[in-house]
This record gives C-alpha cells, structure tokens and sequence, in this order.
C-alpha cells in the first residue's frame, strides 16, 4: 500500500477538497509536476489547468480544474486557487 498524505484545496469560496491522497500531480510554471508523501518542502506557483489526484486506495485519478493559485508543500499539501471545479 502506498504512503498518503492529506491534501487540501481551498478557494476563497469554500475548502474544495480535503482528504487522504496518494499522488498530486499539477501544473506549475515550469511545467507538470508530481507530489508524493514525504515531498521537500516547497512553495510553487501554480498554472492554471487540470490537477490529478488519486485518492487512498484508488486507481482512478479524480481530476479538477483549477485556475493557477499556488501549494504548499510541507508534510501536508495545501493547495490555493481563486476558483477549481471537477471535471
């Protein structure tokens, strides 16, 4: 069974997502990148486009628009955005 960490999302709205998660996978200025437990802490400006989650135990990705924002990785990934919503 893989490590998780929890993530959450949080617009100015609502908090969009909170849970258990394997995998992060989003878009950052530079390009696409993956976020898995016991990441290097970081801060990064997020692209707007479609953020890849796969929660505990699934195999399938949930995906969701978001429009840029930035995470913060530290043990935890909290993830800021001014809007997001599932595809």
């Amino acid at each position: 069974m893989a490590k998780t960490f929890k993530l959450e999302i949080v617009t100015p709205v609502n908090r969009f997502y909170s849970g258990e998660v394997e995998t992060v996978i989003a878009r950052t200025l530079t390009g696409e990148e993956g976020f898995l437990a016991n990441h290097v802490w970081a801060c990064k400006l997020l692209d707007s486009g479609v953020l890849k989650i796969r929660e505990e135990g699934s195999k399938e990705l949930k995906l969701a628009d978001i429009s840029g924002g930035f995470v913060d990785v530290h043990g935890d990934i909290l993830i800021y955005t001014d809007a997001a919503e599932w595809k």
